[in-house]
């Protein structure tokens, strides 16, 4: 499997500090899943990040999980409490961005069964993984 993450953040916020956070995340997802599979409906996961003020709020809207057709991939995007996130250190922000992406994929999984991916399996090895890596929260 292959994991996309970017994100979408105010300019109050340091592009460097949530880039590296992403990135570090990306990583190492991809590191540990590069030769698991789960089904042959999703091998790869984009996922979009947005932190935004409340002056920005109007224009960062959180669209739902979509399953693309041109390609074996989901895609989901989930939002961060901008005061909660400004308040953090480095580490922090890190554990909020991975729990607060397995939160979201484990809700996506609940509400919607997905032929052709084991998705019970794939949330059981996130979940030990960010355990693992002391990254939930």
């Amino acid at each position: 499997m292959n994991f996309i993450v970017g994100g979408d953040f105010s300019h109050e916020l340091s592009h460097r500090r949530y880039r590296e956070a992403v990135d570090i995340i990306e990583r190492e997802l991809d590191t540990f899943f590069e030769l698991k599979e789960y089904g042959e409906r999703i091998m790869k996961i984009y996922c979009g990040v947005i932190c935004g003020s409340k002056e920005f709020e109007q224009f960062l809207s959180v669209r739902p999980a979509k399953l693309l057709r041109k390609e074996p991939a989901l895609e989901f995007e989930f939002k961060l409490d901008f005061q909660t996130y400004k308040a953090m250190n480095d580490e922090e922000r890190l554990k909020y961005i991975a729990s607060e992406y397995f939160k979201n994929l484990k809700d996506i999984f609940a509400n919607k069964p997905i032929k052709g991916f084991d998705s019970e399996l794939f949330i059981q090895d996130l979940e030990a993984f960010l355990t693992a890596e002391k990254l939930l929260i």
